[in-house]
């Protein structure tokens, strides 16, 4: 009996000290945990101070620091991972949530999908009569433009949402009003998302893998193939499409199938759910081969991975959210806001914005803009300019929506707040851009409300001529306008 506590006494010391061994010896070499990370700043006693010690911040940065560095960290956040997983289907990874039958998504997915991103009809209408503007020139001039809605795993597994959004398809939603919006006015547009949705239950293979957020590689294949026939009646002669020689039924998942799968650092393999890679075979490239531009996210990368678009066209640029340039190989070679755009256009015969909807309210990334600026120039509005400015980056726009929604106010509104105090900014930077009486005013109204001993005095007759502070605000505005404009005036 004493042998007996003495080996669960031993044995019980022994799992006590192996975190010390290994954290200072390196015994097991554990693999990395995936995703990024906050650096935490060292923490010594020399940063010790009464006031950080009685508020805990002190003991709290020791803590995170001890816990950082203890041995196994990485095989015990996986443990835990994977029994909050597991037991409760629990996903510890950011923005990732786990919905019915252990379906895997990008939550950003399902907002977009279920409206939460909405920016409004009037966008939509108004992008697309600037596209089907940008669409006609470039045609004249020998070109062809063309939009891709790339496949969302919100919209094609709709029928597997947690139960949090559970409450039927959206009314309205970037996607909805973006398909209305360009097939109203003709522009060049091949939807997946409705190819998708049509193929999935039909499919032998899946088109999302469970695991990751991207079209699977087959999925990839299909869509490509879609296209590719599109453009060979467009095109004859010109592009060629392809064959898949074999598919090889998978045994574990290649990248980017497990994407999720890996930002939730879990014990277990990604598992492998009806997934097959296809084989290809291309056909010579024709001499008159066409050059391809593409404006896109990461969705691409499937294809440049598969070096479709290498056995395709003569030459092709993807330029990723408009901001890094990546050549016919696929190499990173620069910056777009190194390059020329008018000189750029020359080279290229078909241009492909491909956006999925988790993007859509960052449509094209600007380059939209870009385009009719140079075939229009001036003919943006310092209102619309900004809007769109404050939509583009998804990283700013998320903060923007995270703002609306702690606020309780509509995520429309308050991106016509962003985008109007940047305008006011610029506005007193650059006044002789701004012609627009109804714009300036609006200007002149937020100056005033700015400076406290002016407002005081608006209010003040506000009152004594009982009008509100907005409409005596308005009054104050337009005679400041119309002294301006007096003043502009030759003597």
């Amino acid at each position: 009996m004493k042998t007996v506590k003495n080996v669960l006494f031993g044995s019980i010391l022994l799992l006590l000290l192996l975190p010390g061994f290994q954290q200072f010896f390196k015994i097991v070499k554990e693999p990395p945990l995936f995703g990024s990370f906050e650096k935490l700043n060292k923490v010594t006693f020399d940063s010790l101070q009464l006031s950080n010690w009685l508020d805990g911040s002190f003991q709290n940065a020791v803590n995170q620091q001890t816990e950082a560095r203890i041995g196994f960290h990485n095989t015990l956040v996986r443990l835990y991972n994977q029994w909050q997983f597991s037991l409760f289907s629990k996903a510890n990874a950011e923005g990732v949530i786990v919905g019915q039958q252990s379906e895997l998504f990008e939550e950003d997915y399902l907002r977009a999908a279920t409206g939460e991103f909405f920016i409004g009809e009037e966008v939509w209408q108004q992008k697309a009569e600037q596209l089907k503007a940008i669409q006609d020139t470039l045609k004249s001039l020998g070109k062809t433009i063309m939009v891709i809605i790339e496949p969302g795993k919100g919209t094609v597994y709709s029928d597997r949402y947690p139960n949090k959004y559970q409450t039927g398809s959206a009314n309205q939603s970037n996607y909805k009003s973006l398909k209305m919006s360009f097939e109203q006015n003709g522009i060049n547009l091949l939807d997946y998302n409705e190819c998708f949705s049509q193929w999935r239950d039909t499919s032998t293979y899946r088109l999302f893998p469970r695991t990751g957020t991207h079209w699977s590689y087959y999925g990839a294949i299909l869509a490509a193939d879609t296209l590719f026939r599109f453009l060979e009646a467009q095109y004859p002669e010109r592009i060629h499409s392809f064959s898949i020689s074999r598919l090889h039924e998978a045994e574990k998942l290649k990248h980017p199938d497990d994407d999720i799968w890996l930002t939730m650092n879990l014990l277990k393999e990604a598992p492998v759910e009806n997934i097959a890679y296809p084989e290809l075979l291309f056909e010579p490239l024709p001499e008159d081969g066409l050059n391809l531009l593409v404006i896109g996210d990461s969705f691409y990368f499937n294809w440049q991975n598969e070096k479709i678009m290498l056995n395709t066209f003569s030459d092709s640029q993807f330029w990723y959210y408009n901001k890094l340039v990546h050549n016919h190989v696929g190499a990173q070679v620069g910056l777009t806001k190194d390059l020329d755009l008018r000189s750029e256009l020359k080279k290229y015969d078909l241009i492909l914005i491909m956006i999925t909807e988790r993007f859509h309210q960052n449509f094209a990334w600007g380059f939209d803009d870009e385009l009719y600026e140079i075939f229009y120039p001036g003919k943006i509005q310092r209102k619309n300019y900004f809007l769109n400015q404050v939509r583009i980056g998804n990283l700013e726009f998320i903060r923007i929506y995270n703002d609306a929604k702690a606020a309780r106010m509509p995520l429309q509104e308050r991106l016509a707040l962003e985008a109007k105090f940047r305008m006011f900014d610029d506005w007193q930077k650059h006044p002789d851009l701004y012609t627009d009486k109804s714009v300036v005013i609006e200007m002149l109204m937020m100056a005033i409300k700015g400076s406290p001993d002016w407002y005081a005095g608006i209010q003040k007759k506000a009152k004594d001529r009982k009008l509100s502070d907005e409409e005596m605000l308005r009054i104050d505005a337009e005679w400041v306008y119309e002294q301006k404009q007096q003043n502009k005036k030759p003597s």
